[in-house]
C-alpha cells in the first residue's frame, strides 16, 4: 500500500512538471507568428506616409540588411540627376550670338543704329514700334538734333508702307507727352495722302498735344519738304537724311543740296560772307545759314562715302543746279570719290568759326553762335553714325556732340 502511494505521488510530480512546460511551449509557439502577421497589416494601413518601416519591423533582428537596403539617402544620388533639370545653357558665345534677336530687343544704341542703317537692305517695318521705344529708352528723343533724325526715319517708314503704316502707329505708344511730338511730325512728314486722317485718328492718344496737331491740320506748320533751311535749317537737314535712310528716295537729298549755297567752297581763300549777305548787322541769321550750309556739305560727302549710289545722283544733279549750288556740289563729288569727307568737315567748321567770330561783335552775341555751332556738329555727327561710322557714332550718340559748339571752335 505504501508503495502505491509513492508511485502515485511520483506520477503527479511528473505531470506537474510537464504540464507547465507544455503550456509554456504552446504560448511561445502562438506568440512567434504574431509579429509576422501584424507587420504587413500595419504596413498596408500606413502606406500613404513616405516613412521608414514601422518599429515592429525595424525591431525584428532576423533580417537587418532587408530593412536598410530599400531606402537610399538623397545625398548619395549622383549630382547629374539634379543638373539635368536645369534650363539648357549656351555652350559658347558664338551660339548665343547666332540666336535670332527677339522682335522687341535692341540691347544697345549700337544695335539700334546698325538696324536703322541697314533697314533698306532688310526691311522689317514690324520692328519700327520697338525701335521707337528703344529710341525713347536710349534718350534719342531728348536731344533735339537726334530727335529730328528719328522723326525723319519714322516718317519715311510710314510713307513707304501705305498699307501697313497706319497699323504701326498705335504700337508706338505709350510715349511721354513731350516726346509725342516726334510721332506727330512723323505722320505729317510722311507724305502720305491720308496723313491728316491719321493725325486725327491718333489724336486721342495725345490729348495734351492737341495744339501741335491743330497747327499741322491748319497748315500753320510746314511739312518735311517745305521746311525752311535758312532759319534753324540744320535740324531739317537731319530729318531729311532720316527720311532718305528709310526710303532711299532722292527728293530729300536734292532738298538738302539747296543749302550748299551757304557753304564754303574749296577754292575760297577766305570765306567771303559778302557774296552771300548784304551785311552782318542786317542778317542776324547769318551764322545759322553758314551752319546749315556746312552741315549739308559735310553730310552729303559723308553719306556718299558709304552709299556710292548717291554719287550717281550728285553727278546727275550737278548740271541741273544753279551755280551757287553746283560749285560746292562739285567739291562734294570730288571728296566722296576719294573718301576725303573729313577735309570738308574741317573746312566747314573753319567757316563756322569765322562766322561766329564776326557775329560775336554784333547784337546776336555769343549765345546764338554757340547754339548754331553745336547744332552743326551734332547733326553731322549723328547723321554720319546712321551710315555705320562707329568711330563717330559712339561718342556722339552716347555722349553728345564731339564739340560743345562755338566756344571750342573759337579756341
Amino acid at each position: 500500500m505504501r508503495n502505491h502511494v509513492l508511485l502515485a505521488l511520483a506520477c503527479s510530480g511528473v505531470l506537474g512538471v510537464t504540464l507547465p512546460a507544455a503550456a509554456q511551449n504552446s504560448v511561445s509557439v502562438a506568440k512567434q507568428p504574431a509579429p509576422q502577421l501584424l507587420a504587413p497589416a500595419q504596413d498596408e494601413t500606413n502606406a500613404p506616409a513616405p516613412q521608414p518601416a514601422p518599429p515592429a519591423q525595424a525591431a525584428a533582428p532576423a533580417a537587418p540588411p532587408v530593412a536598410a537596403a530599400p531606402v537610399a539617402p538623397p545625398a548619395e544620388v549622383p549630382i547629374e540627376r539634379y543638373t539635368t533639370m536645369r534650363p539648357p545653357i549656351p555652350t559658347s558665345a558664338i551660339a548665343e550670338q547666332a540666336a535670332p534677336e527677339p522682335q522687341d530687343a535692341f540691347a544697345s544704341v549700337d544695335r539700334l543704329m546698325d538696324w536703322i542703317s541697314n533697314y533698306r537692305k532688310h526691311k522689317t517695318p514690324s520692328r519700327v514700334p520697338a525701335a521707337v521705344h528703344a529710341m525713347q529708352d536710349f534718350g534719342l528723343f531728348g536731344d533735339e538734333e537726334k530727335a529730328w533724325f528719328c522723326t525723319g526715319f519714322i516718317a519715311g517708314v510710314l510713307g513707304s508702307n501705305p498699307k501697313d503704316g497706319p497699323g504701326l502707329i498705335p504700337r508706338m505708344f505709350p510715349l511721354p507727352d513731350k516726346e509725342q511730338a516726334v510721332i506727330i511730325r512723323a505722320i505729317a512728314y510722311s507724305g502720305r495722302p491720308d496723313w491728316r486722317e491719321l493725325l486725327e485718328k491718333n489724336s486721342s492718344r495725345m490729348p495734351l498735344r492737341r495744339p501741335l496737331i491743330d497747327d499741322f491740320l491748319a497748315g500753320k506748320r510746314p511739312i518735311l519738304m517745305e521746311l525752311p533751311l535758312d532759319h534753324g535749317g540744320s535740324p531739317g537737314i537731319y530729318a531729311l537724311w532720316g527720311y532718305y535712310v528709310a526710303t532711299g528716295q532722292h527728293e530729300p537729298v536734292v532738298r538738302i543740296m539747296q543749302a550748299l549755297r551757304w557753304s564754303k567752297n574749296k577754292d575760297d581763300s577766305g570765306f567771303s560772307f559778302r557774296k552771300v549777305f548784304s551785311g552782318w548787322g542786317r542778317d542776324p541769321s547769318a551764322v545759322e545759314k553758314i551752319t546749315t550750309g556746312g552741315t549739308a556739305k559735310w553730310t552729303l560727302a559723308s553719306y556718299a562715302e558709304r552709299d556710292r549710289e548717291l554719287l550717281s545722283l550728285y553727278r546727275a544733279e550737278y548740271d541741273r543746279q544753279p551755280e551757287d549750288v553746283a560749285k560746292p556740289l562739285k567739291d562734294v563729288i570730288e571728296a566722296a570719290e576719294i573718301f576725303e569727307s573729313e577735309k570738308i568737315r574741317k573746312d566747314q567748321f573753319g567757316a563756322i568759326e569765322d562766322a561766329q567770330k564776326a557775329q560775336m561783335t554784333n547784337e546776336a552775341g555769343m549765345s546764338k553762335g554757340a547754339t548754331a555751332g553745336s547744332i552743326a556738329i551734332a547733326t553731322g555727327c549723328v547723321a554720319a553714325s546712321a551710315l555705320g561710322q562707329a568711330y563717330i557714332a559712339l561718342p556722339c550718340v552716347l555722349g553728345g556732340a564731339l564739340y560743345t559748339g562755338a566756344v571750342k571752335l573759337a579756341h
